[in-house]
């Protein structure tokens, strides 16, 4: 028994046995996964207790977290994954704690971010760490050559300037594909991506919103909201495919055997000086104007996405006219946001941690360095000139942070879809879409056939619960059953 009494005297000389590691588990790669690390090295060395990041591809991020779940046998503390999976994770999260909620922290979050994406069904669930929607960006000094003034406006009746619409949008880009460019080799009209995994369907997405958001029909971008039918093959998704694919294709010279660019592609292509326009996040800003990345830095402009002066109306199956072209932000893919599992080994440490990495002097350093995969989405830092200035110049700041306030600020902002079955309905979409791009499908047929694919989707996880959810998402009054 005397080297029993000897342990016990060594653990009690070693004082209390250190907390084992927070567990975090997000997708992998410098974007998301970075900031994570990086926070928690500093939250280990602020707070005593370690943070193991877990990376998985993103493809199986997903499938992974809801094995765990289902098994119960999750291993995580804290989970970073999509905004748009929350309706399926929800009934497996802790809540958050209601000092965080009333806490500057959250308060500080812009409500685009906060108000719809922390929440699902009257619960707050999660903590956003990024805030996504997609902007325009374009080469002000080939808007501002004289020759190029000159010639557009014998074209089109109208001065060279930033779209208005997507009708604008694909003439300006048709434009600048003919265009002699000053330093030779062929200039695409704009970059938007259509490679297949490279975020495709959100630039699809893009194009749709302006169409199908009419003012007296709320809710109608991905299905009827009283039926839960799909909306996806009307002729609103029918222009607005059509339209993202005769961009795309003002492109093509300039992709690498026609396999087209992925989100990152864009934006690195873009300041590369390859195209006049491009389609993307945020990140684009950032990137666009690093002299590190980007041969065009001070030439840079940015605006909102484009809308329509037509919208369809669903109800009527008739195209309306709205006077004027009327811009529809869309909030693309949404943003990552931070939750804790029900199985959380320590659920103190793990909020204690996101709330860390979601503080205002960490978080304003993840959205201004062009990597993390995070962008703005608290209220100071769409307010903070001064910072962005000393990034991108001042006049590139002041028009870029126009543009997020207001498309943030816009009563017909778009939201993503967001129900149970997200990666289902996505999936099968994306494989239709893909069909169209390697023209294996004309548009009309291919969105067809992805509607039915999701009446299945739908019919399997339930039509009457699905349509509750999807009113919930699109922000609409609960419906009599």
């Amino acid at each position: 028994m005397r080297w029993l009494v000897t342990f016990v005297i060594v653990l009690a000389m070693l004082g209390p046995a250190a907390a084992a590691p927070l567990q975090v588990l997000t997708r992998d790669g410098g974007p998301i996964a970075g900031p994570a690390i990086r926070h928690g090295e500093s939250f280990a060395q602020a707070r005593g207790t370690g943070v193991s990041v877990i990376q998985r591809p993103f493809s199986g991020l997903y499938g992974e977290i809801m094995i765990g779940f289902v098994t119960g046998r999750e291993t995580a503390d804290v989970l970073i994954f999509p905004a748009a999976w929350l309706p399926d994770f929800a009934p497996y999260l802790s809540p958050v704690p209601q000092a965080l909620i009333d806490s500057p922290l959250v308060q500080g979050i812009h409500p685009a971010y906060r108000d719809t994406l922390m929440r699902w069904q009257g619960q707050w669930k999660a903590v956003t760490l990024d805030g996504d929607l997609h902007m325009g960006a374009y080469r002000r000094d080939l808007f501002e050559m004289p020759e190029a003034q000159a010639a557009f406006e014998r074209a089109y009746g109208r001065p060279l300037a930033p779209p208005r619409s997507w009708t604008e949008y694909g003439e300006l880009a048709a434009f600048f594909r003919d265009w002699p460019e000053p330093a030779g080799g062929a200039l695409a009209g704009s970059f938007e991506a259509s490679a297949e995994g490279g975020q495709r369907l959100w630039y699809l997405f893009s194009h749709a919103a302006a169409y199908t958001a009419h003012p007296d029909h709320p809710g109608h971008f991905f299905f009827d909201p009283d039926t839960m039918a799909p909306e996806i093959d009307n002729p609103a998704w029918r222009r607005a495919l059509r339209e993202y694919l005769a961009a795309v294709a003002t492109a093509e010279a300039k992709t690498e055997g026609g396999s087209g660019l992925d989100s990152h592609g864009v934006r690195s292509a873009f300041a590369l000086g390859g195209a006049a326009m491009a389609i993307d996040w945020t990140d684009i800003g950032l990137v666009a104007t690093d002299p590190d990345r980007s041969a065009i830095t001070s030439d840079v402009g940015f605006f909102v996405l484009p809308g329509s002066q037509e919208v369809w109306n669903p109800e009527a199956k008739r195209w309306d006219s709205l006077g004027a072209p009327r811009p529809v932000p869309f909030l693309a893919f949404g943003g990552w946001i931070a939750a804790v599992p029900l199985g959380s080994r320590n659920t103190d440490a793990a909020w204690d941690f996101i709330a860390w990495m979601a503080a205002p002097e960490r978080a304003n350093e993840d959205v201004t360095d062009g990597a993390s995969g995070f962008n703005p989405y608290r209220l100071s830092q769409i307010e903070d000139f001064e910072r962005w200035a000393g990034l991108m110049g001042e006049r590139q700041a002041r028009e870029y942070l126009g543009v997020l306030r207001e498309s943030l600020s816009s009563p017909q902002t778009a939201r993503d879809l967001r129900i149970p079955g997200y990666p289902a309905y996505m999936a099968a979409l994306d494989r239709w879409i893909g069909r169209v791009i390697a023209g294996e499908l004309p548009p009309a047929e291919a969105l067809a056939g992805a509607a039915v694919e999701w009446d299945q989707i739908t019919d399997r996880l339930g039509r009457a619960s699905q349509r509750r959810h999807y009113r919930e998402a699109m922000g609409l009054e609960a419906q009599a059953p």
